[in-house]
């Protein structure tokens, strides 16, 4: 009896609230508030209560991920329960004049999500549509150092390739995506690739490791890990030598992987960046971290006293890498901060997120551009916008120049870091620009390769 409880629970509440005419059956998609600052969407397809078996899948187009199947605890006309374990998800929800309402949970958050019936497609005039002046093949690459990891990817040729045409590979930033780096129904290296092929450029990109149709465990992979991913993209497109140069393009944490292969001895033949860190990881977390408290109303010496405590963290786990934080060590990091419960809030957070070794993120601020950017010897574009507020040119351009003295280095002052014109370069607003990606920057990056 004790498993049915919830369900009858449900079944009742919903009683209530619902209607005769509820009809749950059908696509209902709502905006997830995650955060302050960043929303995301998502879509649930949910079957016919009457039919059997009850098939529940969800899309979250803004990561370019659909069809991920549920598992169904309870369906009926006006409500719904499910979950997906292998992201730790579940949804709750009852249908109320014509909206269903209820909470999303994942990773300790509770989080209240409203759908409506039908789907949102947004406005993306840059994303590709045939008919195609050049050819796509759909390849698999495996890598030797990872015998559990396949990566799917699109190989695009342009019209006529041969030996001469040039190829870049594109590698992603943080966070798994597939082989478009689709975010917000944005399709960025889908658009560089048809702009590049139109131009004689062929390219090569991937679905991240065990996202989409690519295979191997990501919950433990680092960024060195997705390097020899990377470096296993390059090597199979230098294969045969079918092409004149093989190069690669990174975005973001993209850009640190293509640093970290720029300074090894099989080194791609050219290197193009946009919004790559040229300081050390921690740097960049601070900066971000200070941004979102004070754009959040914080006040400063709060602020100013977290973001002290943070850097000591960082620090602490650099120089102790795969050591636990202790409750203990945590207060000391935290020495000095007031009695009021925003402080409590504050440590605690602290805790969760940075005291259980974490392989992605312990080993991301470790990474030193000294030794990477620095000693990269290849032809260098990079790419910055001005209104980038994850990796800021104020903070990573003096420092690129200074590694990479012969690197061609361009500031977009409109653009942020997924290199759209914006306003402000907050996170909310890259859902919202139409633009993809700037056109002076698919000219730049094409008259750079070809220049080579």
């Amino acid at each position: 009896m004790k498993l049915h409880k919830p369900i009858m629970a449900l079944t009742a509440i919903c009683g209530l609230f619902s209607t005769s005419f509820a009809d749950i059956k059908g696509i209902w998609n709502g905006t997830l508030q995650v955060t302050p600052q960043v929303k995301m969407r998502l879509a649930f397809h949910i079957p016919d209560p009457q039919s059997k078996p009850h098939v529940i899948t969800m899309d979250s187009p803004d990561q370019g991920a659909y069809g991920i199947e549920a598992e169904v605890s309870h369906l009926s006309n006006d409500s719904v329960s499910f979950s997906i374990p292998r992201i730790g998800m579940n949804y709750t929800g009852c249908v109320k004049n014509n909206i269903l309402t209820g909470t999303f949970r994942q990773g300790g958050l509770s989080i209240p999500l409203e759908l409506t019936p039908g789907e949102v497609v947004r406005n993306r005039p840059q994303t590709p549509q045939p008919p195609f002046p050049y050819t796509t093949e759909d390849i698999c690459i495996t890598n030797p150092e990872c015998k559990d990891v396949t990566l799917a990817a699109t190989l695009t040729l342009p019209e006529n390739a041969d030996r001469k045409t040039p190829l870049v590979v594109m590698v992603s930033g943080s966070g798994l995506q597939n082989r478009d780096e689709e975010l917000f129904g944005h399709k960025p290296f889908a658009v560089i690739a048809d702009y590049l092929a139109r131009n004689g450029i062929a390219s090569l990109r991937y679905d991240d490791r065990g996202f989409a149709e690519s295979t191997g465990d990501p919950a433990t992979a680092t960024t060195y890990d997705n390097a020899s991913d990377a470096a296993a993209a390059i090597s199979h497109a230098r294969s045969g030598k079918r092409f004149s140069k093989v190069g690669i393009l990174g975005h973001s944490e993209g850009g640190m992987i293509a640093f970290i292969l720029g300074a090894r001895k099989n080194a791609p033949d050219f290197i193009v960046t946009m919004g790559a860190p040229a300081v050390r990881a921690d740097s960049i977390l601070l900066y971000q971290n200070r941004r979102v408290m004070e754009k959040s109303g914080m006040p400063q010496d709060m602020t100013d006293e977290y973001i002290k405590a943070l850097g000591k963290l960082l620090q602490y786990k650099i120089d102790n890498p795969g050591k636990k934080i202790t409750s203990d060590e945590m207060e000391i990091f935290c020495t000095g901060w007031g009695a009021k419960p925003v402080y409590k809030e504050l440590s605690e957070a602290l805790m969760k997120n940075f005291s259980e070794p974490k392989p992605w993120i312990d080993t991301f601020i470790t990474i030193n551009p000294q030794e990477t950017l620095g000693k990269t010897k290849v032809p260098l574009l990079l790419l910055y916008g001005a209104k980038d507020t994850q990796v800021p040119p104020s903070l990573n351009e003096t420092p690129a120049r200074r590694l990479a003295p012969k690197a061609d280095i361009r500031v977009y002052p409109d653009l942020n870091h997924p290199m759209q014109h914006a306003k402000t370069g907050d996170l909310t607003e890259y859902a919202e620009i139409e633009e993809t990606i700037s056109p002076d920057v698919l000219s730049d990056i094409a008259e750079f390769i070809k220049s080579l």
